[in-house]
């Protein structure tokens, strides 16, 4: 499992399975010291038949968003 650090966090994709069907989430897991950790669905209402490509999808988005944080996409 590969994270990548986004200032604040370290993200990473992965498959969940809800009810036979998967979604591609990215996984938020804050710097220590605090250790809170969420889920979020990459793309609203979007499911998978399979978990490996459900994780592909979620590896893909954790990487646009790493691409996107270093190229200043949370700089007001």
């Amino acid at each position: 499992m590969t994270e990548f650090d986004i200032g604040e966090f370290f993200i990473r994709g992965e498959a969940r399975e809800v009810d036979g069907e998967f979604q591609a989430v990215i996984v938020m897991r804050a710097k220590p010291p605090l250790t809170t950790v969420t889920c979020h669905q990459v793309e609203k209402d979007r499911w998978f038949k399979t978990s490996d490509s459900a994780a592909v999808a979620a590896m893909e988005s954790a990487r646009a968003l790493k691409l996107a944080v270093d190229q200043g996409a949370l700089k007001a």
